[in-house]
């Protein structure tokens, strides 16, 4: 690597702390260098854009700040060095996936879920905790929230959706056949999909509309993503929250009522 790519790659090696809110012109000025030398670097690397490479270099940079943290629990271990093990990977898997996070995300996310009719969620095996926790969130939003557990309920339900609803697709990597073949079929019937995973360059990520990720770290006993379960939750309410908040008078109004139908399920009023 010689030249003007070499001066950008001891940059980057010199600078590890970007942010998501690094634009390639703050980049190219900082390096001393033109954007077009940083476009062709990015693409040297085999990334389609800018933003791509900007993503990989953010979420390689968490995993080696996280290093620490997200530690194989042994068997050796004693019960509170496990309990603060399992505590830190959460806590770090909440931190890198707040940091990735962009407002321009948000914004198209929240958009999309405000300009439907319907919100359906879809999720398959462990990611279908994520779905059905958004769907009793968004029982107390305004919103029609949607969710079946079965596959194959869930693909039929994938085919009567329009574009005037919206689908929450979560996926932790991104690439399971059967969740891409949901997302074949809302993609048909023009549904807005905004998509949580935990691989940004999996082929959910370039399906959906909106992409929001998860940053977790797979050990030797969580293959499962039980990190990145936790972060995809966050992500679910923090959606929820936010269109909660811009129209507090509705969402208001739809706690009050679901309040009064549970407690009359209630035999005392502390139960």
């Amino acid at each position: 690597m010689r030249g003007t790519y070499k001066e950008i790659a001891d940059y980057i090696m010199a600078h590890k702390s970007f942010d998501s809110g690094l634009t390639i012109n703050t980049l190219a000025a900082d390096a001393k260098v033109s954007i077009s030398s940083i476009s062709r670097f990015a693409k040297m690397l085999g990334y389609d854009s800018f933003q791509d490479f900007k993503l990989s270099l953010i979420t390689s940079n968490e995993e080696e700040e996280s290093d620490a943290l997200f530690q194989d629990i042994k068997p050796s271990d004693d019960y509170m060095t496990m309990t603060q093990k399992i505590f830190n990977g959460n806590k770090s898997t909440l931190t890198a996936t707040q940091r990735i996070l962009t407002e321009n995300q948000l914004k198209a996310a929240i958009d999309i879920i405000n300009q439907s009719q319907t919100i359906a969620f879809f999720g398959l095996g462990a990611s279908s905790i994520v779905a059905q926790d958004g769907f009793h969130k968004f029982l107390r939003s305004d919103k029609k929230p949607y969710y079946i557990a079965d596959y194959h309920m869930q693909l039929m339900a994938a085919t009567k959706l329009t574009a005037h609803d919206c689908a929450v697709v979560i996926s932790h990597s991104g690439e399971n056949k059967d969740t891409l073949q949901i997302i074949s079929e809302l993609k048909k019937n023009d549904v807005r999909i905004i998509g949580i995973t935990s691989y940004g360059n999996s082929t959910l990520t370039n399906l959906v509309d909106v992409c929001l990720l998860s940053i977790s770290d797979e050990t030797k006993y969580q293959n499962e993503a039980l990190h990145a379960i936790i972060a995809q939750i966050s992500l679910v309410d923090t959606l929820f929250l936010i269109t909660a908040v811009h129209d507090e008078k509705q969402t208001s109004n739809v706690f009050k009522e679901i309040r009064h139908t549970i407690n009359r399920t209630r035999t005392t009023s502390d139960s």
